[in-house]
């Protein structure tokens, strides 16, 4: 099919949002939404919207060790009745660390069909938000991490792998290095 005659069949947009919303406390929401530009099949839902999926999900979490410490979700859209059902279980997500196996965690509780494969994507998404966004609410960020307490970002991505250049400089303390790996430096 041409560039031109290319239709748009399904829409999924994740937002994030973080506050600090005390000196040891975030509170993170998220929100899924699928949409399908075409609208939903035709022989299930004629003249029901675009909009199949609707849920959001807001976690607290506490700092420093990245504990949930509450859990509330809601379905504003979805397809089927029984669809709900899965947002009493998100209680569940209480007590575990974002930081220390939190996607197999998730998995275990809410894979499959334990769980709602939409939320699952949800809350596989906010992980990485709890921590950028810890690190931002907590750490003094007018000074360069530092290499003995300042690591949980080492080995989340391919550019701060352990023993890389980046992992290199931090452990060096070698700021300017880094800065110098900087995509922001280079577009000034």
């Amino acid at each position: 099919m041409s560039e031109a005659g290319r239709q748009s069949i399904q829409v999924r947009t994740i937002s994030a949002e973080a506050w600090k919303v005390s000196d040891t406390e975030l509170e993170v929401t998220g929100r899924l939404v699928d949409d399908r530009p075409q609208g939903g099949p035709r022989w299930f839902d004629e003249g029901h919207g675009t909009t199949i999926h609707d849920m959001s999900l807001t976690i607290r979490v506490r700092y420093p060790d990245l504990v949930i410490t509450g859990a509330a979700g809601r379905m504003d859209s979805h397809p089927y009745t029984l669809c709900p059902d899965a947002v009493p279980p998100l209680r569940q997500l209480v007590g575990l660390s974002v930081a220390q196996g939190f996607t197999r965690a998730v998995n275990e509780r809410f894979g499959r069909q334990a769980g709602c494969a939409h939320l699952t994507a949800l809350i596989q998404a906010l992980g990485p938000v709890v921590r950028q966004a810890a690190g931002a609410a907590f750490r003094d960020e007018s000074a360069p991490p530092r290499a003995d307490r300042d690591l949980w970002f080492v080995n989340t991505c391919q550019a701060w792998r352990a023993g890389g250049p980046l992992h290199a400089r931090l452990v060096a303390g070698d700021v300017a290095g880094m800065k110098a790996l900087s995509a922001r430096q280079r577009e000034g």
